[in-house]
């Protein structure tokens, strides 16, 4: 089974991930390789873990430290503008960005993002509506749109 592996640094959250916590910690490592990682529990990563109950209020903003190019930051932050409970397309989102052909590399920089659920790139299907990919399994990716559908009241659109 899965846990939630979240990571930061002094900026922010900067990995979480729906993994196994040895998996986890070889990927920070991987891709962090010169970091002091410490294994810690702190009060931050705790404040985090309230995104998943919708009746809970962040007392902080949360603030991310991201690692990637500025094509995946421009995909990364527009996925931050898809309302919860809502969902876009590869080329929506494409398109969004000022890129309308780029669907595929829209779709790369999805797969790449290094803050599960934070950075909402399960709320992106495929323009004939299947769910297609998902870095942590279809199933979990349908369960989270269902969820989130669920926490959201007056949905008039599916797409933004």
């Amino acid at each position: 089974m899965a846990d939630i592996v979240l990571s930061s640094t002094e900026k922010g959250i900067c990995h979480i991930a729906f993994v196994d916590p040895q998996k986890a910690l070889s990927n920070i490592r991987e891709q962090y390789p010169l970091a002091n990682v410490i294994r810690k529990e702190l009060p931050r990563h705790i404040e985090v873990l309230h995104i998943f109950d919708d009746s809970a209020q962040l007392k902080n903003p949360l603030h991310l430290h991201l690692k990637g190019t500025p094509f995946q930051l421009k995909v990364w932050e527009a996925l931050l503008k898809v309302p919860k409970g809502c969902l876009t397309t590869y080329a929506h989102l494409a398109e969004a960005i000022g890129h309308p052909k780029a669907s595929r590399a829209v779709g790369t920089a999805i797969g790449s993002n290094p803050i599960a659920y934070l950075i909402p790139c399960h709320r992106v299907i495929q323009s004939s509506g299947i769910f297609g990919g998902y870095m942590w399994g279809p199933i979990r990716k349908a369960a989270i749109i269902g969820w989130e559908q669920a926490q959201v009241k007056d949905i008039t659109d599916e797409t933004f």
